[in-house]
């Protein structure tokens, strides 16, 4: 019986591990949390997720690849990058917009910021928005100030996952 237990309790710390997992550029655990969530959802989400690739700005890869998967039912999803430069989070950081259709597109939706640490790839990172997105129709990725902007001019636009095009 307390091996049983024992079991139980490892995987309840396991599935708490893997399915709360904020990035940490420094944890390889929360990375692969994150991973593993996002392959979670992507898994069992059903018609409530979407799944859209990025592409720079003008429309070519300039070396970011990767997708967003978002879940409308939990408002919720993930980024996952790969060529996504290092930033040097003392000076900037980036910041996740979604643009929601139902919504004036001046004012994104804050999906908030993260960093990408240098020599890790693929970096998936969990998004949470700030407040209900009901009609996604793009996410952008710009890079902005340490800690963020209220309101971005999106003068430094580094990706874009437009709602439509997977």
């Amino acid at each position: 019986m307390a091996g049983i237990c024992f079991i139980a309790a490892v995987a309840g710390w396991w599935l708490a591990l893997v399915t709360w997992s904020p990035f940490d550029g420094a944890s390889r655990v929360g990375q692969l949390g994150a991973e593993l969530s996002r392959e979670h959802l992507l898994a069992s989400g059903g018609a409530n997720v979407g799944r859209w690739s990025w592409s720079a700005p003008g429309g070519d890869s300039r070396g970011v690849r990767g997708d967003v998967v978002w879940d409308r039912a939990s408002q919720s999803g993930y980024l996952r990058f790969e060529g996504l430069e290092p930033n040097d989070p003392a000076r900037h950081q980036y910041q996740l917009w979604i643009v929601d259709a139902t919504r004036d597109d001046r004012y994104p939706v804050d999906g908030g910021v993260f960093d990408v640490p240098k020599s890790s790839s693929p970096v998936v990172v969990r998004v949470r928005a700030a407040v209900p997105v009901r009609e996604p129709a793009a996410f952008v990725v710009t890079l902005e100030k340490r800690g963020g902007a209220v309101v971005s001019g999106r003068e430094n636009v580094v990706a874009v996952a437009r709602a439509g095009h997977s």
